[in-house]
């Protein structure tokens, strides 16, 4: 059984297509025994994109014991999604890539962070957030 603790996530996404984004905090809020904390930045909680914006992110992103990205083409055109990953790569963030149904390609800025993968399924995201997971506390 999966030792008791609050997980701290940030789930890189795209608002336009944000259907993935709410199946993914759906898992989690109704998986039993899995307490997390969502630090995304989500389209009914828009952060205003003015000059501290970026500071305002890493601070976000600075807090999450993990950032899973959910992997799709659109990354390669999504300034903000890239920096994501960068910058979780820099703090040594892990990161996780989940891959919707039907998806095929993976961006080069998901290859380059050399994360695990999993497919979209919620036990194997669920499973790979408590194995990857770094314990700030």
């Amino acid at each position: 059984m999966p030792t008791l603790r609050t997980y701290h996530v940030f789930i890189s996404h795209c608002w336009e297509y944000n259907a993935n984004y709410h199946t993914l905090v759906d898992w989690f809020d109704g998986e039993p025994r899995f307490d997390w904390r969502n630090l995304s930045v989500s389209d009914e909680a828009p952060m205003r994109e003015d000059k501290n914006f970026e500071r305002r992110l890493r601070k976000r992103l600075g807090a999450a014991d993990i950032m899973v990205v959910i992997v799709g083409m659109e990354i390669a055109h999504r300034h903000w999604m890239a920096w994501e990953i960068k910058w979780a790569r820099i703090r040594s963030i892990p990161i996780l890539g989940v891959m919707p149904n039907g998806a095929e390609r993976v961006p080069k800025v998901v290859l380059d962070a050399d994360c695990p993968i999993v497919r979209w399924r919620r036990d194997s995201v669920v499973g790979a957030i408590r194995q990857l997971a770094r314990d700030q506390r």
